[in-house]
């Protein structure tokens, strides 16, 4: 079965709280705020929805937790009923620190597993789907595989994102609230307190910056910070940053306000993924420069 699961070749999928391995070959068909669709290019294989975590243990929270996304899942399914199932042993050993139960739709191929964490408390529910083409022993071990890699819970306090051809790590404090993705753009919108991240990624570079420069190619950006920004030098790498100098006055209106008085944008050519990548942020205070060049050096494309 090691032997089987070893042809496949995997990649790592981190979104909003959940990150596992999985073939490379099952790609993201649907994306939603707790929620995941994989597929290849003629049958879906996957899927996951899942919750919040807490802070305190509670078995009450997680069955309301569970029967939530149960109840999600069947809207999804057009509120089919559904049987027990037991999952395969392997299955349940692959998820040592988590309670979890099986069930299957009625009259629907597909095998689902609800899994609530010991540490985290949150509760996900995977649905399993698999082709009719692909022997028993293949999928399970599959499913085993990717179950094993499966983390609902950061552990230092930092939140791995790798969507698509995009990776990058933030701090666990910062939300997110807005994404886009399409094949030539995508962006995700993230905030804490007082502070908005925003990550870019344009391709493919070759084309974009077909007779230009990166500076102007910035410039044509809606969010460009205009000519009052300082720009650092750089062909492939240039920065500008625009922060109101602070007096009483100002300081006073920046904690009252709700507006972003102070900008920082860094955009970058990649070009061994033919790629560009901004980060850009906005905060009613200036923002730490160690945290921002972090993430900074921690978004990453990979390689095509």
């Amino acid at each position: 079965m090691d032997e089987i699961s070893d042809m496949t070749r995997w990649d790592e999928l981190a979104w909003n709280g959940i990150a596992f391995q999985k073939p490379s070959c099952w790609e993201i068909a649907t994306i939603d705020r707790n929620y995941l669709m994989l597929g290849t290019r003629t049958d879906p294989r996957m899927e996951i929805s899942w919750g919040s975590p807490s802070k305190t243990a509670s078995h009450h929270r997680s069955l309301k937790q569970l029967q939530s996304i149960k109840r999600s899942f069947g809207r999804r399914k057009h509120g089919l009923s559904v049987d027990a199932w037991n999952p395969p042993q392997s299955w349940l050993d692959a998820l040592p620190a988590h309670k979890t139960s099986g069930f299957s739709w009625i009259n629907q191929t597909g095998k689902a597993l609800l899994v609530s964490c010991t540490s985290c408390n949150r509760a996900s529910l995977f649905q399993f789907y698999q082709s009719n083409s692909e022997e028993p022993d293949h999928f399970h071990v599959i499913v085993s595989k990717l179950l094993s890699t499966f983390r609902d819970h950061s552990e230092n306090n930092r939140q791995l994102w790798a969507v698509f051809d995009v990776r990058a790590i933030l701090p666990a404090a910062f939300q997110i609230k807005s994404y886009q993705f399409s094949p030539g753009f995508m962006t995700m919108d993230f905030f804490t307190k007082g502070l908005k991240i925003s990550l870019y990624r344009w391709s493919p570079a070759s084309v974009l910056l077909a007779g230009r420069k990166l500076s102007e190619f910035a410039v044509s950006l809606p969010f460009y910070p205009g000519s009052a920004s300082e720009k650092l030098r750089d062909a492939n790498r240039m920065e500008w940053i625009k922060s109101p100098s602070f007096n009483l006055l100002t300081r006073i209106a920046a904690f009252l306000s709700a507006r972003f008085f102070n900008h920082r944008l860094l955009i970058r050519h990649v070009a061994e993924t033919n790629r560009i990548l901004a980060v850009r942020s906005e905060s009613r205070q200036p923002m730490d420069s160690n945290l921002f060049d972090q993430i900074v050096a921690d978004y990453e494309t990979a390689t095509a």
